[in-house]
């Protein structure tokens, strides 16, 4: 197993775990209840490790599988990734740094969220498919798959959080707007 697969199944095993003591009342580490630059700069982090790891593994292992160029160059691995950057990028745009980093910014129902609450979360998952499509690897859709359950699993548990934290407000969101 490479090093870079083990750096993206990592930094996935490690959002997993701070997620599960976040969820479950051990400690409030995710989303924080106060975000600062720390929180920033270890959640974007572990994430952008996960995205190393499988671009790195990917490359040592560049379409093993053997699936036709046009499949990955096409509608599965770049169209996925293209759309992701739009539909993730819409997301971090209208929440903000600061809210992409744990901050709380209150409950956001403008733009992108207008329309599903974790457009961000949704587009890093679309991209991280994209990306083990692009590859055509086992180590990058092995490393995409720990990813996907990772922020699956962070948008899971942000959503549980702004329930507690925003009441009635977050109900009737939840009620008009879909999850993903």
């Amino acid at each position: 197993m490479s090093v870079w697969l083990l750096l993206s199944l990592g930094a996935s095993a490690a959002w997993g775990v701070i997620l599960f003591v976040s969820d479950r009342g051990i400690a409030q580490i995710w989303p924080p209840r106060r975000g600062g630059w720390v929180s920033a700069i270890w959640a974007w982090g572990l994430t952008t490790a996960i995205y190393v790891g499988l671009i790195n593994a990917g490359s040592e292992a560049w379409n093993l599988l053997g699936w036709p160029a046009w499949f990955r160059w096409g509608i599965g691995g770049v169209a996925l990734t293209a759309l992701s950057f739009w539909v993730q990028g819409r997301g971090i745009w209208d929440l903000g740094l600061g809210g992409t980093s744990g901050w709380d910014v209150g409950l956001v129902k403008t733009g992108s969220y207008a329309h599903r609450r974790h457009p961000q979360y949704a587009g890093q998952i679309v991209s991280l498919i994209g990306l083990g499509l692009l590859f055509a690897a086992p180590s990058s859709l092995i490393a995409a798959a720990a990813g996907c359950a990772a922020l699956g699993y962070a948008s899971w548990v942000e959503d549980r959080a702004l329930a507690r934290r925003h009441g009635a407000a977050h109900a009737d969101y939840r009620k008009r707007v879909r999850f993903f």
